[in-house]
């Protein structure tokens, strides 16, 4: 099966200005630092990270909603960093996102029916009102809401519905790629799995392609087909997400990984933490070479920390950001 979704050394940097009338640039943030990654036709990458490491800004590029540097974002061929700002507004109905706050992403003026039928209308522009009235109304079904409510506005829900809501007005205009930021982390546990099973369900039924967005190692693990790492901008590991899961071999996947609680006390009280020391470097002045070098527990010289990494297939399908810094972690591998 052909890649459907292809990132190629994908690079999105903020240039940071200073002075009064802040001509003078003085830094650049490299948010997104040379990302390649794709994807095929129904299958869900999650990619997890934490807090600043560029996760949002990846997807954000994905989208044309902020202009990549460098690199290509190719969907079904077609590089969408190369198109115009009125053949990517055209393109942009294939691509629809979930934000991490339904009632924030949703207009507080506008009822559920409303908000719904803009969404149909941006692909089928024609439909007399019952034939919007139908597809409303098939959309609510399908999100697991009674289509009486349509008349409603965003808060008269609860959280959860509202995220329902907004799951269906990014079905609405029929995409190919779905991009989920963060969706389940503003809601309560049962209700993150109610939405979980739902994601799981229309990617199965619809044929859709996902990334899914979270620093939750374990929501990911459970949607996930396979696991992109991110740390500092760049992608560290990559691979199935059951084997990701059993066996992490970047130093960071496996702290992130070990973070993530087991449902046994006595497991969870004698089990091993790993907890990194430092914080992460920051984006405007990244170190050179490796830049978790400095948080990682293994001995090594300052000279090898400033050589550049390769990103290595280690086992068929696991890839993994390779440092001399950090490559005692994968000896039994290379």
């Amino acid at each position: 099966m052909e890649d459907y979704l292809v990132i190629e050394d994908l690079k999105t940097y903020f240039p940071v200005y200073k002075g009064m009338i802040r001509k003078k640039q003085v830094a650049t943030v490299k948010a997104v630092d040379g990302v390649s990654l794709s994807l095929k036709k129904g299958e869900i990458l999650g990619l997890v990270g934490e807090s600043g490491c560029g996760k949002t800004t990846l997807s954000r590029t994905i989208m044309q909603l902020q202009p990549a540097t460098a690199g290509k974002v190719l969907l079904e061929g077609k590089n969408l960093c190369a198109l115009s700002e009125k053949k990517m507004k055209a393109e942009r109905i294939n691509v629809q996102m979930i934000f991490q706050d339904p009632y924030a992403s949703l207009n507080p003026r506008m009822t559920v029916y409303s908000t719904l039928s803009e969404a149909i209308s941006t692909r089928h522009k024609n439909l007399n009102k019952k034939e919007m009235l139908s597809r409303v109304t098939e959309l609510m079904k399908t999100i697991g809401l009674n289509p009486a409510q349509m008349k409603k506005y965003p808060h008269e829900f609860s959280g959860g519905q509202r995220q329902r809501i907004a799951i269906a007005r990014a079905l609405a205009p029929e995409p190919k790629l779905i991009i989920a930021d963060e969706p389940v982390s503003a809601l309560d546990v049962s209700i993150q799995s109610q939405i979980l099973n739902l994601l799981l369900k229309l990617v199965r039924e619809m044929s859709l392609t996902m990334i899914f967005i979270s620093h939750d190692l374990s929501v990911v693990k459970y949607i996930s087909d396979r696991i992109a790492v991110m740390y500092l901008g760049k992608i560290v590991e990559l691979g199935d997400a059951e084997l990701l899961m059993e066996n992490p071999l970047h130093y960071y996947t496996k702290a992130l990984n070990s973070a993530v609680p087991v449902p046994d006390p006595d497991v969870e009280k004698t089990r091993k933490r790993i907890v990194l020391q430092g914080d992460p470097p920051s984006p405007i002045n990244p170190p050179k070479g490796c830049a978790f070098a400095h948080r990682s527990p293994l001995e090594h010289s300052l000279e090898d920390a400033e050589k550049e990494g390769v990103f290595k297939e280690v086992v068929s399908g696991h890839w993994v950001e390779v440092h001399p810094a950090t490559v005692d972690d994968y000896k039994q591998y290379l």
